[in-house]
C-alpha cells in the first residue's frame, strides 16, 4: 500500500487500483481503504480507484495533538492525496466516509464529476432541517457511547454497531472483527465528536450543484432514512436510491449493486 508524506509529521496510505478515469472511494470508520475492495474489484477493470486510509487507520497518522476535533485534519489529507490528479469522476464514501466526501465536496478543493454517498452519517443535518428532536436522541445516545468507553466499558462499541446495522449485529460478527472493533474503539470515538463538530445548512447544501447519489438500506434505521432523505431534499441535483434488502453494511454485502452505481454515475459525469 503506497503512503504519502504530508507535511513534516503526516502521511495518509492509500489503495491505488485500476487505470482509467479517476474514482475516490472514502471508508466508513472504524475501517480501513481495503473496506471497499468488493466494490473497488468490480469497479477496477474500467477505473482506477483510489481508496485512502483515513487518520488513525493503517499507516496514516492520526490527528495531531492540538488540533481542533473535527474532520478538517481528515479532508486536508484527502486534499493532499488528490492534489495534482485529476478531478475524481466521482467522489463516493460510505458512513463516516460519507460524511468526509460531502465536506470536500463542500469545500471546494476536489472538483468530483459527481458525488456518491452512501448512508452518510451527517447527524448534524437533522437540526439544520428542524427535525430537532430526531437530533437530540442522537446527539444523546453518541454521548453515552463515548461516557461507556471513557468510563472502561470494553465493548461500549456493540452499542454503536447495533444502533446503525441493527440489534445484535455486534454478537452476530465473527470474533476477530468483534476484537477488531473494539481495538479501534477510540478511533471511532475520535470520528464520532468529528462528525457532530460539521455545520450544515439547507442554503449551503442549495448551492452544492455536483451530480449526487444519495444511497440507502431498506433495512436500516429510521434515523438513517432521514438524514439521506434531508440530503436528496437539499441538494438541487440529489438523487435517492433505496436497496431494499440491505443493511448499513451495503457498500459489503451489495458490493455489484454499489459498483453499478457508481460506475453509471462515473459514465453520466463525463
Amino acid at each position: 500500500m503506497p503512503t504519502l508524506p504530508v507535511g513534516e509529521r503526516d502521511s495518509i496510505a492509500y489503495e491505488d487500483t485500476g487505470r482509467g478515469p479517476l474514482v475516490v472511494l472514502i471508508h466508513g470508520s472504524p475501517g480501513s481503504g481495503r473496506a471497499w475492495q468488493p466494490v473497488t474489484e468490480r469497479l477496477a477493470p474500467r477505473f482506477r480507484v483510489i481508496a485512502p486510509n483515513l487518520p488513525g487507520y493503517g499507516a496514516t497518522t492520526r490527528r495531531p495533538p492540538g488540533l481542533p476535533p473535527d474532520n478538517g485534519h481528515a479532508a486536508r489529507l484527502i486534499e493532499a492525496l488528490l492534489d495534482g490528479m485529476e478531478p475524481p469522476a466521482v467522489l463516493a464514501g460510505h458512513s463516516y466516509g460519507g460524511v468526509l466526501a460531502l465536506l470536500l465536496a463542500r469545500r471546494g478543493t476536489v472538483k468530483p464529476g459527481a458525488l456518491a454517498l452512501f448512508e452518510p452519517v451527517a447527524m448534524p443535518l437533522l437540526a439544520a432541517v428542524g427535525e430537532t428532536e430526531a437530533f437530540a436522541s442522537t446527539e444523546a445516545f453518541f454521548a453515552r457511547y463515548r461516557a461507556a468507553h471513557e468510563a472502561g466499558d470494553r465493548l461500549a462499541v456493540r452499542a454503536m454497531i447495533d444502533y446503525w446495522f441493527g440489534a445484535g449485529a455486534f454478537d452476530r460478527m465473527p470474533e476477530p472483527a468483534r476484537e477488531y472493533l473494539v481495538s479501534y474503539t477510540s478511533n471511532n470515538i475520535d470520528d464520532v465528536t468529528a462528525t457532530f463538530r460539521d455545520v450544515y445548512s439547507a442554503e449551503a447544501l442549495r448551492r452544492l450543484m455536483v451530480p449526487t447519489l444519495v444511497a440507502y438500506g431498506g433495512r436500516s434505521p429510521a434515523i438513517m432514512v432521514k438524514i439521506v432523505e434531508a440530503l436528496a431534499a437539499n441538494i438541487p441535483k440529489a438523487r435517492l436510491e433505496r436497496i431494499d434488502s440491505a443493511t448499513h453494511a451495503l457498500t459489503s454485502t451489495h458490493a455489484e449493486q454499489v459498483a453499478t452505481m457508481i460506475a453509471a454515475l462515473a459514465d453520466r459525469s463525463r
